[in-house]
């Protein structure tokens, strides 16, 4: 059983309370509180589509060596598009939207294209994959302003109501806390048994994290690192937290520079979540926080953990329902993501260089190129 802490104790690193089982992936006493951005790729022990989803770096490292007229239009990009970065976001005033919920590899003056290449890469080797020429269609159409029909499952989510919301948010607690701690079920670590790195950026980070709540009575906290997708080794320390009755928890996620910076220079990291929340976000105040903290040289991203409805992971596929609503929705995402760019300039541009017949067969060879980049690197 975790043992609570008073407030006084929760900021001094050395008594964090958190139990659970043991975390995949800690860091060791040689290794850097966020690894090297460089680019190489990084193994994967699961199939090739964890291996592309933990390898943003990469890519956008690779695309800077390609040379081509459809990356000559920049813009505001997602950074790592794929079908598990792009879910309901709820609102504060109630409903929700659909929109990118991964912003770590975001950036700015990069190629939209490049962009969607990595979104259409991921889609091939996916389980969800649909016809490849119906799905850069429905991306062109989208820079061109033509609005594909949702499909039934996204209305069905967007049909949801406040209560419905509330009731999973209910049952996500009860998975993750137990009275006024946080349960195995969070799969956390005691900061008490942290290695000297994450102590020490904690004990930097604590005073900005406890400013952040002061509104509300901390009642437990701990950390975790995650050993795959794009977040892998990065620090990440929740709070169970209560306001007027009412349970909630925080995470502040260590960030790391972008993967976009491997193929241009990225602005400093406010102005960069700004111009990528106003692209690829909903315009209306969310539910609970989700912005950038600095603290020094570090950037967190601060979000409240919500239950969602939108759950489309491959590896969670259980049969042919499921597969028709992974498709369908892939074929929507990339015509949301013509729409999202169709808002920055020169996106008529790259309309046009798309539309042209020979385009496809260069973009589709692009992508067959570097699908058998990340074959090759994985069987390394």
């Amino acid at each position: 059983m975790i043992t609570f802490l008073t407030v006084a104790a929760l900021f001094t690193p050395t008594f964090a309370s958190a139990n659970g089982p043991s975390c995949t992936t800690l860091f060791t006493e040689s290794s850097a509180i966020k690894p090297l951005l460089t680019g190489a790729w990084r193994k994967s022990s699961a199939d090739l589509f964890m291996g592309f989803r933990s390898n943003a770096p990469h890519y956008w490292n690779w695309l800077h060596a390609q040379s081509s007229p459809l990356f000559s239009v920049r813009g505001v990009v997602s950074g790592d598009p794929h079908i598990l970065n792009f879910g309901d976001v709820q609102l504060k005033e109630g409903g929700r939207k659909y929109s990118l919920v991964d912003v770590d590899d975001s950036g700015v003056n990069a190629p939209l294209a490049g962009d969607f290449l990595r979104y259409y890469v991921g889609n091939r080797i996916s389980p969800f994959k649909v016809d490849k020429q119906d799905l850069y269609q429905a991306y062109v159409d989208g820079l061109n302003g033509k609005k594909m029909d949702k499909p039934d499952y996204l209305k069905k989510v967007e049909d949801k109501s406040d209560g419905d919301l509330s009731a999973r948010q209910e049952k996500y607690l009860a998975k993750v806390t137990a009275n006024d701690r946080f349960s195995e079920g969070a799969e956390l670590q005691p900061l008490s048994i942290a290695p000297a790195e994450i102590q020490n950026l904690y004990a930097q980070s604590s005073a900005t994290f406890k400013a952040l709540m002061k509104d509300y009575q901390v009642l437990d906290s701990g950390f975790k690192t995650k050993d795959s997708g794009g977040s892998q080794g990065l620090a990440r320390f929740w709070f169970l937290l209560e306001s007027n009755g009412e349970r909630h928890v925080w995470e502040f996620k260590l960030e790391n520079d972008p993967a976009t910076s491997l193929y241009s220079a990225q602005p400093q990291a406010m102005s960069r979540f700004q111009k990528v929340s106003e692209t690829y976000r909903p315009s209306a105040e969310v539910l609970g926080p989700y912005q950038f903290v600095t603290v020094g040289e570090n950037v967190f991203l601060l979000r409240e953990r919500l239950a969602h409805f939108i759950d489309l992971d491959p590896a969670k596929m259980t049969g042919k329902k499921d597969l028709e609503n992974g498709q369908q929705m892939s074929l929507y995402l990339a015509n949301k993501m013509g729409q999202w760019q169709s808002k920055q300039p020169a996106s008529s541009d790259l309309a046009k260089i798309l539309a042209d017949k020979n385009s496809f067969e260069e973009f589709n060879n692009l992508a067959e190129k570097y699908i058998q980049v990340m074959k090759d690197e994985a069987q390394k």
